[in-house]
């Protein structure tokens, strides 16, 4: 006796709930301790050198790290992510514990 094929049809499931952040091509939003709010991208291979403002070391090209901007500039969104900057992944991690700033 044939067993019956019974197939799920996959509009009949609920649908997964929306990863604002998958869209935003991982881009995190983190808060600093004073309340800023940072869009925070992390970049698996650097395209050119950096210098990086927590220790001020180079980013060499292929390096992974992590970008960090904010929306919350004084001169509006668009001057934040022109001030983006381009961070060792353990600076950026560790820059609260030394005292540093974003820029």
């Amino acid at each position: 006796m044939a067993r019956s094929r019974k197939r799920s049809n996959k509009y009949e499931r609920e649908p997964r709930e929306l990863n604002i952040d998958a869209l935003m091509g991982y881009t995190t939003r983190e808060t600093t301790p004073d309340g800023i709010e940072f869009k925070v991208h992390h970049i698996r291979s650097a395209a050119k050198e950096y210098i990086c403002p927590g220790c001020n070391g180079v980013i060499p090209v292929g390096q992974a790290h992590v970008v960090a901007w904010t929306d919350e500039h004084f001169f509006g969104a668009q001057a934040g992510q022109r001030e983006r900057r381009h961070w060792h992944t353990g600076c950026w991690n560790s820059r609260g514990r030394r005292g540093q700033h974003w820029y």
